[in-house]
C-alpha cells in the first residue's frame, strides 16, 4: 500500500504543477500563427498555432492528436537543430525512455541497449532479441549489434510507447522507434556540411536531390564523421571510445502514375574504430582455483581466473602461494594496482578495436486503387562486426575476448489499408515474414583456459496481423486489433570449445588434460554430472569418466547439436477514443506483446545448452492529448500499468552473464509531454516520465535477483526540456539560441543490482547558437555538448568471483563544436 499511496501522491503534485505551467502560459499572447518546423513524421498546415504533426504510428498517416497512442516524434529539422547524431540521443527528447550506446561487455561501439517504459534487454548476443524494435523506412532491425543508426538526412523519428505487439509485432513488447529518411524529390537540392570540435572532430556530409525526368527522381546522401578517443590507454599511448565512421544511402523513387510509386534504396555503414572507453572500477584476486555455489538446487563450480593466472601460470611463485592474494606491489601480478581511479584513463593493453560493415536495400511498392491501398516492402541487411577487448583492462595477459558476428536478414511486408462504409471504418491487414541467419563465434581467454563461444543461428518468423478503426459517432471511435506470430529459432552451439586448458599437468591433480577439459567429459551432454563427492577433491570432475556422444572430443562446452525453440502467438489491442471538443481527445487502450524465448551462448561446461522461454506484457492505458489557448500549448498525458511476466533478465552465473526468466513483475506511470509557442519567436518542448516497477515474484533461476531488485536501465523519474528562441531576424540574416536539458533519476545497470553499476539522479545539458543569412543559403553554428561535463554510467558488467572484474562504460565528456552548412 505505501508504493501505491506514493505513486498517486506523486501524481496529485504532477497535475497541480500543470495546472500552474498551464496557466501561465493563458497570459501569452493568443493570436494565431505559423511555427517553425514541428517534431513529427511531416507537417500539416497549420490551422493557427502549433504545427499538425502527422505521424505514421497506425501505418497510415494521422494526426498525432487523433491518434490513440503514446508516440513522441521528431522532425528532421528537430533532430538537427539538438545536434543528434544517432539513434540513442532521441532517448534525450521522449519521457519514459532509455537508450544507452553501449551493450554490457560487448565492447562495441556499434550497439545499443535500447528501454521503454522499463522494457528492455541488456544482452546483446545474436540468441537474444531486444525488447524495443527499430525500424527504418518500415524495415525492422533484428539485432542490438548494429542498431545504434547514424541520423543522417532523416525526415523524423517516432517513438511509440508501449507494446506495439499488433502492426509491428517482432520484439516490440517495450515499443518501436520509426526512423524515416527523406524520399527523393521532384526539385534540385544540394546541402553541404562540414564540423569541428573537440578531439579533433573532423564530420563532413553531403546530400544532393535530383529530378532525373518527370517521373524519376534520385537522393543521395555521404557522411563521414571522425574523432579522436576520450579515454587514454596509459600503457601504450593509445585511445579508446574514438569515432571513425562512413555512411551512405542512394534511393530512386519512380513515380509513372498518380497511382503508383516504386522506391529503391540501398545503404552502407562502415566504421573502423576502437573499441568502446572500458574503466576498471575494482579488480579481485582469488586464493582458491574453484568456489562452489548452490544456485537453483545446482552446485556450480566457479573458476577463478585470476587464481590461475597469479598462481598457476605467470605470476606462479611471485604471486603469492595458494590461500593467499598476489601482492599489490609487483606489475606481474594481476591486482588492485590498475585501477588508475580516473574514468579517462585505463591500463588496458590488450587488443584494442571495433569495427562494423553494414550494407542493406530495400524496395517498396505502393498502388493506390482509390479507398484501398496495397504496399509492399521487400528488404535484405547484411552486417559484420569484429571487436577486439581487453576485458581485464589491465596490462596483464590474463582476461580477452573477441566477438566475430557475420549475419543476414531477409524480410518481406504487404500491407493493405484503406477506407470503407463512407470512410467510417479505416482497417490496416498484412503479412510479414523474417529470415535470419549467421553466426557469432567469441575467442575468449581466461585465466585457467581459452575456448570458444557462440555457434550459427537459423531463425524464421511469420505473421499477419489486422486492425481497424471504425466511428460509431462523428466523436467515438473503436480500434480492436490482433495478430498472429509463429516463430522458430534455432542454435547449433558445436562450434563451443575449450582449445586450451591451463590447468593441464599441473602436479597433485589426477587430470592430464586438465581440470576443465575433464569438466567437460563429466558434464556436458551426461544424464547425471560425475563429479567426485567428499575427500578434497569434492565437487572436483571424475578423474575415470568418459566424454558423452554429443561431446566429440570431450572438449565440447555444450552438447554438440542443433536446439530450438518454437513460439506461436496472438497478441491482441483494442483502444477506444473520444473526441470531446476539437481540440481535446482522450482515449483507453488494452494491449499486448511477447518477445520469443532463445539460448544463451556464453557457456562453459554445461550438461545442455541454458534456453529461456518467451517474455510477455500485457499494458493497459489512459490518455488525454489537448490543444489550449489557440493553439499555443499541447499537452498530452497518458497512465499507465503493465503486467510483466516471465521477464528476460541477465544474471552472472559463473564466469558469464545468462538469460533467466525472472519473475513477474509490474510497471505503473505516467507521461506528461508536449510543445508551446508562448510568442512568436519562441518554442518549448517538454517531457516528463515518471516509472514505478517491482517485481511481484522471482524465479528461482534468477538468483540473486529478489523481490525487492530494481530493474535494470529503469530511472523512476525521467524529464526533458528544450527551447528554441529566434532572438534576431532582419534582412541581414536570422540568429536562433537553442538550449535543451535531460534529467534522470538513479539506475542500476544490471539486473543484480550490483552497487558498482548504480548511476545517481543526474542532468546533461546542451546550447548552441546558429546564424543563417538573409538568402537562407549558409548557416553556421556553434555550441557545446554535456555542458556541464556530467560523466554518468551507460552500462557495464560486475562479476569478482570468477573474472575478477568490474567495469563500466562512461558517457562522453564535454564537447564544443563548430559547424558551417550549405544548402541550395
Amino acid at each position: 500500500m505505501p508504493r501505491i499511496t506514493s505513486f498517486y501522491n506523486t501524481k496529485r503534485m504532477l497535475i497541480t504543477t500543470t495546472g500552474l505551467t498551464i496557466a501561465s502560459f493563458a497570459l501569452a499572447p493568443n493570436s494565431a500563427h505559423a511555427q517553425d518546423v514541428e517534431p513529427g513524421a511531416q507537417q500539416e498546415a497549420s490551422r493557427g498555432g502549433l504545427d499538425d504533426i502527422v505521424v505514421t504510428a497506425r501505418k497510415r498517416e494521422e494526426n498525432a492528436q487523433e491518434t490513440p497512442i503514446a508516440v513522441t516524434a521528431m522532425s528532421g529539422a528537430m533532430i538537427e537543430d539538438r545536434q543528434i547524431a544517432n539513434v540513442a540521443q532521441v532517448a534525450s527528447y521522449a519521457p519514459n525512455v532509455n537508450i544507452q550506446p553501449v551493450g554490457n561487455i560487448s565492447g562495441s561501439s556499434a550497439t545499443l541497449t535500447a528501454f521503454i517504459r522499463g522494457v528492455g534487454q541488456t544482452d546483446y548476443n545474436i540468441t537474444v532479441d531486444p525488447g524495443v524494435g527499430i525500424y527504418v523506412d518500415g524495415v525492422y532491425v533484428a539485432r542490438s549489434i548494429g542498431g545504434l543508426l547514424e541520423m543522417a538526412d532523416i525526415a523524423n523519428v517516432q517513438i511509440l510507447r508501449g507494446p506495439q505487439g499488433t502492426l509491428f509485432g517482432k520484439n516490440t513488447i517495450g515499443g518501436a522507434i520509426l526512423v524515416n529518411t527523406n524520399e527523393p524529390g521532384n526539385d534540385f537540392e544540394l546541402k553541404l556540411e562540414a564540423a569541428t570540435g573537440r578531439f579533433n572532430r573532423a564530420d563532413f556530409k553531403g546530400i544532393v536531390n535530383v529530378p532525373i525526368s518527370d517521373t524519376l527522381a534520385m537522393r543521395a546522401v555521404a557522411s563521414y564523421e571522425t574523432r579522436d578517443g576520450y579515454q587514454r590507454r596509459l600503457l601504450d599511448g593509445g585511445r579508446q571510445g574514438n569515432k571513425d565512421s562512413f555512411s551512405g544511402r542512394v534511393a530512386f523513387k519512380w513515380e509513372p502514375t498518380d497511382n503508383f510509386k516504386a522506391l529503391l534504396a540501398a545503404d552502407v555503414n562502415i566504421r573502423r574504430e576502437e573499441m568502446a572507453a572500458n574503466y576498471l572500477i575494482e579488480n579481485r584476486d582469488s586464493p582458491d582455483l574453484l568456489q562452489f555455489q548452490t544456485i537453483n538446487g545446482r552446485v556450480v563450480a566457479i573458476p577463478s581466473a585470476a587464481f590461475a593466472y597469479n598462481k598457476l601460470r605467470e605470476g606462479a611463485g611471485q604471486c603469492g602461494a595458494p590461500g593467499q592474494l598476489a601482492p599489490t606491489d609487483n606489475p606481474i601480478c594481476y591486482s588492485s594496482r590498475w585501477v588508475t581511479g580516473n574514468i579517462d584513463e585505463t591500463w588496458a593493453g590488450g587488443p584494442n578495436r571495433s569495427n562494423f560493415d553494414l550494407w542493406g536495400t530495400n524496395l517498396s511498392l505502393e498502388y493506390d486503387f482509390g479507398n484501398v491501398t496495397l504496399k509492399s516492402i521487400s528488404a535484405y541487411r547484411d552486417q559484420k562486426s569484429t571487436v577486439d577487448m581487453d576485458f581485464d583492462v589491465s596490462p596483464i595477459d590474463m582476461l580477452g575476448f573477441s566477438t566475430n558476428v557475420r549475419i543476414w536478414q531477409a524480410s518481406q511486408e504487404l500491407q493493405l489499408t484503406g477506407k470503407i462504409l463512407d470512410d467510417k471504418l479505416q482497417f490496416t491487414m498484412g503479412a510479414y515474414y523474417l529470415k535470419e541467419k549467421g553466426k557469432d563465434i567469441q575467442p575468449l581467454r581466461f585465466g585457467f583456459a581459452e575456448f570458444n563461444s557462440g555457434g550459427l543461428v537459423d531463425n524464421d518468423s511469420y505473421a499477419g496481423y489486422l486492425q481497424f478503426s471504425y466511428k460509431v459517432t462523428d466523436r467515438l471511435s473503436i480500434t480492436p486489433g490482433i495478430r498472429y506470430t509463429d516463430e522458430t529459432k534455432r542454435y547449433d552451439p558445436s562450434l563451443s570449445v575449450i582449445t586450451r586448458d591451463f590447468t593441464a599437468g599441473i602436479p597433485g591433480l589426477p587430470y592430464p588434460d586438465g581440470v576443465f577439459i575433464q569438466f567437460s567429459r563429466c558434464l556436458v551432454g551426461q544424464n547425471v554430472p560425475q563429479l567426485i563427492v567428499g575427500g578434497p577433491f569434492d565437487g572436483f570432475p571424475d578423474p575415470t569418466c568418459v566424454a558423452s556422444a554429443s561431446n566429440p572430443g570431450g572438449n565440447h562446452t555444450v552438447p554438440a547439436f542443433e536446439v530450438s525453440v518454437h513460439s506461436k502467438e496472438w497478441t491482441p489491442a483494442l483502444s477506444v477514443n473520444y473526441q470531446f471538443t476539437d481540440d481535446i481527445m482522450g482515449y483507453a487502450s488494452y494491449s499486448k506483446g511477447f518477445k520469443n524465448g532463445g539460448f544463451t551462448q556464453r557457456t562453459f561446461s554445461e550438461q545442455f545448452t541454458p534456453s529461456f522461454t518467451p517474455e510477455f506484457v500485457t499494458s493497459y492505458e489512459v490518455g488525454l492529448k489537448t490543444e489550449l489557448f489557440d493553439r499555443r500549448l499541447r499537452m498530452n498525458v497518458a497512465v499507465f500499468q503493465s503486467d510483466y511476466s516471465d521477464m528476460q533478465i541477465v544474471v552472472n552465473e559463473g564466469l558469464a552473464p545468462k538469460v533467466r526468466n525472472g519473475g513477474e513483475g509490474r510497471i505503473r506511470g505516467f507521461e506528461i509531454e508536449g510543445q508551446a509557442a508562448p510568442a512568436d519567436w519562441l518554442r518549448i518542448d517538454y517531457g516528463v516520465g515518471y516509472l514505478d516497477a517491482f517485481y511481484r515474484s522471482v524465479d528461482p533461476a534468477a538468483f540473486p535477483v529478489t523481490l525487492n531488485s530494481k530493474f535494470a536501465f529503469v530511472p523512476e523519474w525521467t524529464a526533458t526540456l528544450a527551447a528554441n528562441a529566434t532572438v534576431h531576424e532582419s534582412e541581414t540574416g536570422k540568429f536562433v539560441l537553442r538550449g535543451d536539458w535531460y534529467h534522470q533519476s538513479g539506475t542500476f545497470k544490471d539486473a543484480v543490482n550490483d552497487p558498482r553499476l548504480y548511476q545517481p539522479a543526474y542532468s546533461v545539458f546542451g546550447a548552441s547558437a546558429s546564424f543563417t543569412d538573409a538568402s537562407d543559403h549558409f548557416t553556421v553554428t556553434a555550441g557545446v555538448t554535456n555542458l556541464t561535463d556530467k560523466r554518468y554510467i551507460q552500462g557495464g558488467f560486475v562479476e569478482l568471483n570468477s573474472s575478477g572484474v568490474a567495469q563500466a562504460t562512461y558517457s562522453r565528456p564535454r564537447e564544443w563544436f563548430l559547424k558551417v552548412a550549405y544548402k541550395y
